[in-house]
C-alpha cells in the first residue's frame, strides 16, 4: 500500500526523518504550488521540520515543467537529496514521468487535487500519497480493477488452464496421449472457454471502471493545510493559535474559490472549531515590549534561537537575527500610527503615562468562530466599500443599473446606518452598530435576496492596536500578493509565505486585496453592462480587452473575475442556461491568450455516486479533457501543463478556430 490513510500521516514524516539521518545537508525539497493552500500547507510543514533541526529546500513551482527541469537541475545530480516533498502538485500525474526516482530518494505527496494518478496510490513503495478518506472508504472495487488491469496476465491464464485440463486427461497413459492427441475432452474444454469469456468481461469492467475513474474531470479533496495540520498532531507537534490559523486559511480559501462545496466545508469548520477552542484557551499572550531595545531580545526568546535554526533561516533566505516566530511580528509603538496618535493627544503627564504603561496589556492571539457577511474585507474599510465591492452583493442587487445602485442605498438605510455612518471605516463603528448590523441583516436578507449574507467563519485576533482578520480577509490578502509582480511569480510566493507571520507584509496584502475587489467587481459590471458574455449553445463565453493584461494576466484574478461573472449569469438565466459552463480570456501577451474554465460548484456535471467526493460531492470539471481534445484535433500550440487543468495557454491567431473545436466536445 502506498497510499497513507488519515491516521498514518505520520510514517510519511518518519521518511522525511529516516532520509536526513543519511545525509550530510540539505536532504529534502518542498515544491510547493503556487497558490494559498499550499503556502498554508508549507507554513505548517517547515514549522515541524525547524522544530526538528532538518534541512530543506523551498521550490516554488507554477507547473510540471518546473518540476522536471528542477529534476535535471537538483534531483539526478545531488545524491543528498532523499525525500520530494510535492504540495498541491504531482498527484494528477505519474510521478515517475516527472522525476527519476532512484534507489534512496523518497517521495510525499500532498495534493488537493483529484483524480488521483492511480500509479501513485497503489504502484509504487517509493511513493506516499495522503489519502484524505476517499481512497480508503471509495476505491476498494478501483483498487482491485488497477491491480488486475497491471498484474493479471492472459497468457499465463490460458497456458495454466491448458496445464491443468492435460493433468485432469491423464488417468492412464493410453488414454492420455489419445487426449493429447485428439484434444481435451470437450466438457472440460467448454468449461474453461466459459471462464476464459468471463475472465474477458471482468477485465474489460476493470478497464472501463478505471477510464471511467479518471474521464470524471477534476475536482478537489481535503486542503493541503489540513493535511499538514493532521501529521503535526500525529507527531506530536503542541498546537498554537498559528498552527490551526494556517490550517483554517488554507480551507477558507477551497471554499472561497469554490473548489468545495457546503459540505465539505462544513466538516472543515467543525474540524476547526474544536482545534481553535483548544488553542484559544492554551495559547499564551503576547507582551508588548517596553521599549526598542527588547525587540531582538523577546523576539528570539521564542525556542528558536539555536545555531542550527539560525543556519536553516541562512538557508533559507530569512535574515538570522529576525528569526521566525509562530506569532505576528511585534510592532513597536514608533511604528504604531494609531498608538502614537492616541498618545499625541493627552494632555497630562500622568494620562501619558497611563497610556505608556497600558502597552505592556497583553495582546489576545486568540481564534474564534464567528458569523461571516459575504461584504469584501469589512473590517477593513468602511461598509459603503465593502458592499460596492463585493460580488455577492453586486451580482444580487445588479449594481451595474441605476435600480440596483437605489437598492443598495436603500438597504443601507434599512441596515440602521446614516451615509456618513456607512463611508466610516468599519473599526471606527460603535460597537452597538456593529451587533445591529448583523441582527439587521439577518432580519430584513431575504428582502434583497440576500438571505445568505452570512456564513460560518473563524476570525483571529491581534490585540487592540491590530484588526481583527477573518479566514476571507487572510485569503484575498495571500491571493494579492500572489499577483504578479516586477520580481515575478516567485517573489510574490515569499512574500504571502511571510505574510502569514509577518504584519506589516500582511497589511500591504490587504491593500492589494482593496484593489482587486475593485479591479474583479469593477471589470465585472462592465462587461455585464456591455453585454460582453456570449452565450452559446454549451457554454459561455467571455473576452477580456487587452487593457486588462497587466490586471488579469494570471489565474488568480482571472478565476474571481469568472466565478464573479458565471454566478451572477446564472442567478439571472433561465433554468436551461443557468447550468453551463463557463470560459473566460484574457490577454497574457500580445500574441498569447490565458484561457481558464469554470463550472459551478452546485448544479455542474456530476458523476456516478461510486465517486463522489466528500469534500466537493458530485460535481466535476471536465474542462481539462475537453481543453486537450480540442487542441488535439486542431493540433494548436498550447500550454496545459498547469496543475489545475482546466487552464492554458494559447496563440491569439489560433484561439478562433479552438472554439469552433469546443462546441464539439461541449
Amino acid at each position: 500500500m502506498v497510499y497513507l490513510s488519515s491516521t498514518r500521516y505520520e510514517d510519511a514524516y518518519q521518511r522525511i526523518v529516516d532520509g536526513s539521518a543519511h545525509s550530510t545537508g540539505t536532504s529534502i525539497l518542498i515544491f510547493a504550488s503556487i497558490d494559498v493552500d499550499a503556502i498554508c500547507g508549507l507554513r505548517l510543514l517547515t514549522t515541524l521540520l525547524k522544530r526538528d533541526s532538518i534541512g530543506h529546500k523551498i521550490i516554488p513551482v507554477n507547473n510540471y515543467s518546473d518540476i522536471t527541469q528542477m529534476n535535471a537541475t537538483l534531483i539526478e545530480s545531488n545524491l543528498q537529496i532523499r525525500t520530494l516533498v510535492f504540495l498541491n502538485c504531482a498527484a494528477q500525474v505519474d510521478i515517475q514521468d516527472l522525476v527519476n526516482l532512484r534507489d534512496g530518494l523518497s517521495v510525499v505527496i500532498v495534493d488537493s487535487h483529484r483524480p488521483f494518478n492511480l500509479y501513485n496510490v497503489f504502484w509504487n513503495e517509493q511513493v506516499h500519497c495522503l489519502d484524505d478518506g476517499d481512497v480508503e472508504k471509495n476505491m476498494g472495487e478501483l483498487r482491485s480493477a488497477f491491480e488486475d488491469i497491471e498484474f493479471s496476465n492472459d497468457t499465463d491464464d490460458e497456458s495454466s488452464d491448458d496445464e491443468a485440463g492435460h493433468k485432469r486427461g491423464s488417468d492412464s497413459d493410453g488414454e492420455g496421449k489419445k487426449r493429447r492427441k485428439t484434444g481435451m475432452d470437450p466438457d472440460e474444454f467448454i468449461r474453461l472457454q466459459e471462464q476464459r469469456a468471463k475472465k474477458r468481461e471482468l477485465r474489460q469492467y476493470h478497464q472501463s471502471l478505471v477510464q471511467a475513474y479518471y474521464a470524471q474531470g477534476s475536482y478537489y479533496g481535503q486542503s493541503c493545510a489540513v493535511s499538514m495540520l493532521m501529521l503535526a498532531e500525529q507527531m506530536g507537534m503542541p498546537l498554537s493559535a498559528d498552527l490551526v490559523w494556517w490550517a483554517i486559511v488554507g480551507a477558507t480559501s477551497q471554499y472561497l474559490l469554490h473548489q468545495i462545496d457546503e459540505t465539505g466545508y462544513a466538516l472543515v469548520v467543525t474540524r476547526m472549531r474544536d482545534l481553535s477552542r483548544r488553542v484559544s484557551l492554551n495559547s499564551p499572550s503576547i507582551p508588548l515590549p517596553a521599549a526598542r531595545d527588547k525587540t531582538t531580545e523577546a523576539r528570539r526568546s521564542v525556542n528558536y534561537s539555536s545555531s542550527s535554526q539560525a543556519l536553516l533561516d541562512s538557508q533559507l533566505g530569512y535574515p538570522t537575527d529576525t528569526a521566525f516566530t509562530p506569532y505576528l511580528d511585534i510592532v513597536e509603538e514608533e511604528d504604531d500610527e494609531g498608538y502614537l496618535k492616541a498618545r499625541a493627544g493627552v494632555s497630562t503627564a500622568a494620562e501619558a503615562g497611563l497610556l505608556t504603561s497600558s502597552k505592556i496589556a497583553a495582546q489576545s492571539a486568540d481564534i474564534a468562530e464567528s458569523s461571516e457577511l459575504q461584504f469584501s474585507l469589512l473590517r477593513h474599510w468602511s461598509l459603503a466599500n465593502a458592499m460596492q465591492y463585493s460580488p455577492f452583493v453586486a451580482r444580487r442587487l445588479a449594481t451595474w443599473s441605476s435600480r440596483g445602485r437605489s437598492r443598495l442605498d436603500l438597504l443601507v438605510a434599512k441596515l440602521g446606518l446614516s451615509k456618513a455612518e456607512a463611508g466610516a471605516p468599519f473599526v471606527h463603528l460603535a460597537p452597538e452598530l456593529k451587533t445591529q448590523l448583523f441582527k439587521r441583516m439577518a432580519e430584513i436578507g431575504a428582502d434583497y435576496d440576500m438571505a445568505d449574507a452570512s456564513y460560518r467563519g473563524f476570525v483571529r485576533n491581534y490585540g487592540w492596536r491590530k484588526s481583527s482578520l477573518s479566514g476571507s480577509d487572510m485569503v484575498q490578502a495571500l491571493l494579492a500578493l500572489l499577483q504578479p509582480v516586477e520580481g515575478g511569480q516567485e517573489s510574490g510566493f515569499f512574500m504571502a509565505y511571510d505574510a502569514l507571520s509577518q504584519y506589516p507584509v500582511l497589511k500591504r496584502g490587504i491593500e492589494g486585496a482593496m484593489e482587486m475587489q475593485k479591479l474583479v467587481v469593477g471589470q465585472g459590471v462592465t462587461m455585464l453592462e456591455r453585454q460582453a458574455v456570449k452565450t452559446l449553445r454549451s457554454f459561455r463565453l467571455a473576452m477580456v480587452g487587452m487593457e486588462t493584461q497587466t490586471m488579469f494576466g494570471s489565474a488568480f484574478a482571472l478565476r474571481q473575475l469568472a466565478l464573479f461573472l458565471m454566478q451572477t449569469l446564472r442567478e439571472r438565466s433561465k433554468v436551461a442556461q443557468s447550468r453551463l459552463p463557463f470560459i473566460i480570456v484574457a490577454p497574457l501577451a500580445e500574441d498569447r491568450l490565458l484561457v481558464l474554465g469554470v463550472t459551478p460548484i452546485v448544479g455542474g456535471p456530476r458523476v456516478e455516486a461510486r465517486f463522489k467526493s466528500q469534500f466537493a460531492g458530485e460535481t466535476r470539471n471536465k474542462f481539462g479533457m475537453v481543453f486537450e481534445a480540442a487542441a488535439g484535433d486542431l493540433g494548436a500550440d498550447i500550454r496545459q501543463g498547469f496543475f489545475d487543468s482546466s487552464v492554458l495557454e494559447i496563440k491569439r491567431e489560433d484561439f478562433s478556430a479552438f472554439v469552433d473545436k469546443l462546441r464539439r466536445h461541449l
